[in-house]
Order: C-alpha cells, then sequence, then structure tokens
C-alpha cells in the first residue's frame, strides 16, 4: 500500500453503524463503535426513541422510509451526536417478523456514516479527500484537485489559498482571483460562523470532524446547501485545511418539499371534521383528534391499542369483517359502508366509512375515514314519521268510511237478535268477521300512526301486498280505482321490514289513485328474477312531466296541492336500505310504471 494512504476497506468498515429498533422506535441494541461514530456509550442509546436523535427536518423522511417495505434506494438522515453536531448517516434496514403473537416486530438497521467517501467520484478523489494530514500539496496533486469533479479549496484559518474550477463554478466566480484571499464566512450563513470556528479548532488540534450542512451564498446572492468535509493539511509549508464539499440543493428542496406536504397532511388530518383513523389486526393504531371526540374517550391512550369491535354494534361485526378482509386482501381498493357504535354511555351513533389500504411497520393495515351520520340518520327517521303521519291524515276519512259499514252491520244484526238470541245464532259469524276486519283496519292505521323499530325478517310478499290494497281499497271506490294483482306465487318470501315495505306500497298505491281522479286500473305484479323479486306497480293516470322526472325523489318536490312531498324520498330511502333498486317510467296522458327490485330468500 502506498505510504500516507488509508486502507479503504478498513475506513469502509469503521464508519458503518448496527443497531435493532423496536417496533415503536426505540433502540433495543447498537453496536460499540456507537462512542467513536457519535460520542454515545451503548448504554446511554439502549432504551431511548430513535426519533430523539433525528434532525426534525429529517423525521418525516425516516418514517415514511420505516414504515414501507419496499425499499428501493437508502435513506440519508442527519443524526445528533454528543458533541452536539448533526452527521449524516445512510442507511438501509430489514424487518425481523415472528410468527409467535403479540410479539412486536424488530427492524435492523445498517447506518453508514457519509464521510468524504459520499463524495467519490472515482478512486482518484477518494485517494486525495483520505490524504494524511502533514502531506504536502504537490504540483501532481493541486493538477489532480483541480481535475476533480466536485468542488475543492484549501484554506488557512479560513482565508482561501487555492480554488479548483468545480468551487469557482459553484459560487459563480468569473475567475479564481475573485475568490483567492478572502474568508469562507464571507460566503457563509452567519448561523454557522460559531460552529465553523468550533471546527477549525478541533481540527487543529488532531482531533476528527465529520460531515457538516452548510447554507452559503453565490456572488449572485442565490442560497445553496452544501455538505462540507474537512481535514488538515499543508499549503506552502503552513498547515491548512483541504475541504471538499457536495452540493445538495436539490436534495434539500425535495426534503423541503417532503416536509411541507407532511405538515399540510398532517393538517389535514388533525383539523378534519371527519374521524381519519389506521385498524391493523382489528385494533386502532392511530386516530385523530375528532376520532377521539366522536367515541367521547379522554384522550388518545384511550383509543390506541383497543379492538375495534368493542365498539362496534354487534349486528355490523360481520359487514365490518368482510369490508377489512376486502381491502388487506387486495379485491378492492377501497369499501364504502355504514355502520353503529355503541359508545361508553350507550349511545348509539351512526357513522360512514371508507376504507382504503395502507401500511403500519411494514404490514398491511386499513386506513378509514368516519364520518358521523346520527343528525343525518335522526332527519330521515323525522322525515320518515311526518310521512307516516301524513298518509294517517289523508286516510283517516276513508278508513272511517270503511269503519262505519261493518260497525253499522253489526249494530242491525244485535237489534233483530235482541228478541231472541238463541234463534239467531247464524249471525255471530257475520258479526265476528265484521269486528276481525275493523280490527285489521285499526292495526293498518296504528302501524303507520307511530313509530316502529326496524326488524328485518321473512315475510311474504304477496300476503303484504295483499294487506296493502285492502287498506286502500276504500279510498279506491271511492275514486273509481280498482286493484288487480298478478302474481306468479302466492308464496313470494323476501328479508324485510314489513312496516316501511307496507308504506312503500302505500305511497305507490295511494299516488296511482291520486293520479287518475277520473278512475282506472292499478296493476300490480310480481315476477322472479336470478335471486330477486320485480314488482310492478302500473297505473293509468296522468303521468309525470318530463321536468319533474328529472328531480323526482327530491325532498318537497310535489305536484299535489296539499302534498309535502316526501312520499318518493322515503320510498327510495326504504328501498336502498332493503338492498333494491327502483325505476320510473312516464309518458303523459297515458300513465306509469314503477319497477321495484328486491333481493329475495
Amino acid at each position: 500500500m502506498e505510504k500516507g494512504l488509508i486502507n479503504q476497506e478498513e475506513v469502509s468498515q469503521s464508519l458503518e453503524l448496527y443497531a435493532v429498533v423496536s417496533s415503536n422506535g426505540r433502540f433495543q441494541y447498537i453496536s460499540s463503535n456507537s462512542l467513536e461514530l457519535l460520542g454515545y456509550l451503548s448504554s446511554e442509546l439502549i432504551g431511548k426513541y430513535m426519533k430523539e436523535f433525528i434532525h426534525i427536518e429529517d423525521l418525516f423522511l425516516v418514517e415514511s422510509y420505516f414504515y414501507n417495505e419496499h425499499h428501493l434506494h437508502p435513506c440519508s438522515f442527519r443524526f445528533f451526536t454528543k458533541s452536539g453536531r448533526y452527521v449524516w448517516f445512510e442507511a438501509t434496514l430489514d424487518f425481523i417478523r415472528s410468527k409467535v403473537e403479540h410479539v412486536e416486530q424488530e427492524i435492523i438497521l445498517k447506518m453508514k456514516l457519509l464521510t468524504k467517501k459520499a463524495a467519490n467520484k472515482d478512486q482518484t478523489e477518494q485517494n486525495v479527500i483520505n490524504q494524511q494530514t502533514d502531506t504536502a500539496i504537490t504540483n501532481q496533486n493541486r493538477i489532480l484537485l483541480e481535475d476533480l469533479p466536485t468542488p475543492v479549496f484549501i484554506s488557512k484559518k479560513g482565508k482561501l489559498c487555492f480554488v479548483n474550477q468545480e468551487f469557482q463554478d459553484l459560487l459563480g466566480a468569473v475567475s479564481k482571483e475573485q475568490l483567492i484571499g478572502k474568508h469562507t464566512f464571507d460566503f457563509t450563513d452567519k448561523g454557522y460562523h460559531d460552529v465553523v470556528k468550533n471546527r477549525e479548532f478541533r481540527l487543529y488540534n488532531g482531533e476528527k470532524i465529520g460531515i457538516i450542512e452548510e447554507i452559503w451564498y453565490t456572488l449572485d446572492g442565490r442560497e445553496i446547501s452544501l455538505e462540507i468535509m474537512a481535514s488538515l493539511t499543508r499549503y506552502k509549508g503552513e498547515p491548512a485545511e483541504l475541504v471538499v464539499m457536495n452540493d445538495i440543493s436539490s436534495r434539500r428542496n425535495f426534503q423541503k418539499i417532503l416536509q411541507k406536504s407532511r405538515e399540510r397532511y398532517q393538517r389535514l388530518i388533525d383539523n378534519s371534521i371527519d374521524t381519519i383513523a389506521v385498524i391493523h389486526k382489528d385494533k386502532w393504531v392511530f386516530m385523530n383528534k375528532s376520532g377521539v371526540n366522536l367515541f367521547q374517550a379522554e384522550d388518545y391512550p384511550d383509543m390506541l391499542g383497543r379492538n375495534i369491535y368493542e365498539f362496534l354494534h354487534q349486528d355490523d361485526h360481520q359487514t365490518m369483517r368482510n369490508s377489512l378482509k376486502c381491502i388487506l386482501d387486495g379485491a378492492s381498493d377501497v369499501q364504502v359502508t355504514k355502520q353503529s357504535w355503541v359508545i361508553s354511555d350507550g349511545k348509539i351513533i351512526y357513522t360512514e366509512m371508507v376504507c382504503i389500504p395502507t401500511t403500519y411497520y411494514g404490514d398491511k393495515a386499513v386506513q378509514v375515514i368516519l364520518r358521523d351520520i346520527s343528525y343525518r340518520k335522526k332527519t330521515e327517521e323525522l322525515m320518515l314519521r311526518s310521512e307516516k303521519l301524513s298518509i294517517a291524515g289523508q286516510l283517516a276519512a276513508g278508513i272511517a268510511h270503511e269503519i262505519r259499514n261493518p260497525l253499522t252491520a253489526i249494530k242491525g244484526f244485535l237489534q233483530i237478535m235482541q228478541p231472541d238470541i238463541s234463534n239467531h245464532s247464524q249471525y255471530f259469524h257475520i258479526i265476528f268477521s265484521e269486528l276481525n276486519r275493523i280490527e285489521m283496519i285499526l292495526s293498518e292505521l296504528l302501524m303507520l300512526a307511530k313509530p316502529q323499530e326496524t326488524k328485518f325478517r321473512k315475510t311474504n310478499l304477496v300476503t303484504l301486498l295483499n294487506d296493502v290494497a285492502i287498506l286502500l281499497e276504500t279510498q279506491g271506490n271511492m275514486n273509481n280505482v280498482t286493484f288487480i294483482q298478478e302474481h306468479i306465487s302466492s308464496d313470494l318470501l323476501i328479508n324485510c321490514d314489513q312496516n316501511q315495505l307496507k308504506q312503500v306500497f302505500i305511497n305507490l298505491f295511494k299516488n296511482a289513485i291520486d293520479a287518475m281522479p277520473k278512475g282506472g286500473k292499478v296493476t300490480v305484479k310480481t315476477e322472479l328474477l336470478n335471486q330477486s323479486v320485480k314488482i310492478t306497480v302500473i297505473d293509468e293516470g296522468e303521468g309525470i312531466p318530463p321536468e319533474f322526472m328529472r328531480r323526482i325523489g327530491e325532498p318537497f318536490l310535489t305536484t299535489k296541492e296539499n302534498g309535502n312531498g316526501l312520499g318518493l324520498m322515503i320510498t327510495y330511502k326504504i328501498i336502498e336500505n332493503h338492498s333494491g333498486h327502483m325505476y320510473i317510467e312516464s309518458e303523459v296522458g297515458k300513465g306509469s310504471i314503477f319497477t321495484i327490485i328486491l333481493p329475495c330468500e
């Protein structure tokens, strides 16, 4: 080996630091050369968070790198040493995964100190940078320095004695004479002057100094970011500083962009009125302030680490499992669902949730956005109740007339039977039949008037349609409207809320009656499709004008003088809650066709 040159392999190995970091970012192990490179004993670092030593501007870059399992390039960042300065490291990492449950994932970190070797462009440059401090700058070396493709200068106590062409171009000088004789402080930001003086003092006292990042200014005032490496040499028989520079302005600008992007993203999350959270292995591992407030927790620790099914309503567990599995398996990039949560005081909140894939410490996870729709749910319930009361009021006259008829018959038969009840027993059947009819009509009226809990159960669709037709039969007769029913089978079972579905067909049948002031027929058909049933309601009415067809289903949109415009909107909502669809065809002067598709057993 040529005298005066350091063994490159030894230098490379001595500049590498190894560490094991837990999934929450704590040092669990660090190699013993931490004392030489960082000034810390291993015991001073083990158990502490790595982020405590990372430059604040590099935190986002490091976190993003650690949380992404696909690493194409190493990550560079600044580490705070015990001497009070930052040094640059280039890190690569790997993960230790355990199949044992509840055992945290560990990260193996290989950190290489970015010294003069980081600025290496060829072997000649490396040999020059690692020159022994007592080696004089020969003419041959001056030529080598001049030809280096990186900025280099020689100074005595900061005063420039020699600059190469790259340094001249870096500062935008026309000639070297513009720079020779000037002090480096003429180009360095004032905030670094004390640091530079300290490094200079340590260098002349034989201490090793690492890489430093400084802000310099070109001759035209443009700001540039530089990595600076220095060693002691001799120039014209006197001690001098040999300084190699690396322009990292582009990298710093990119880091600033990343930092600003991170800050904007963090502000967006922190100030979002929606809950933004991350679910990993069925547990909350991240949640913003809105989420803490939504679940009425005191602070973040009350939510993080808790199982999501602890709050989720029992009826929504399977739907949630299916949505999360779909995201984690890659079957879908987004899932939108609705669910209810039972919080600490027994209060139920309703939410709409969007799920998208993400990662958590290299593992697959699900990011969710939860929007509280409890107020919307209450509004829908109030509108549903309002529509029920409206229908009940509109049917009152017809139902009163319908009840009066059987009451008149009962009264008449009782008067006939009064003198001799034993000889008129044949009338009892008629009396009980009419009483049952009154009871059924009153039950249907009460069903509309009072709120009912939503309950899905198997229901015979044909029976349901017959009940609604009977309820509206009197009003139809009064308007010269007849109901014709054509069913493919008398036993069509569907899973539905019977009360809500009755309201749907009451709305449709009543609209059909109102659309035929001169009378006509309302035809109700059912037929089976592939795992669904199709219900068609056809009237011979006046039809719906095109300008209303475009807006149909909007609240308070009505052509009736005394209507409230909620009927069809409620109808659409109920059918949607039953995982169904409704389509409308209409022609002015010929009538309308309402088609409903519902899933069946």
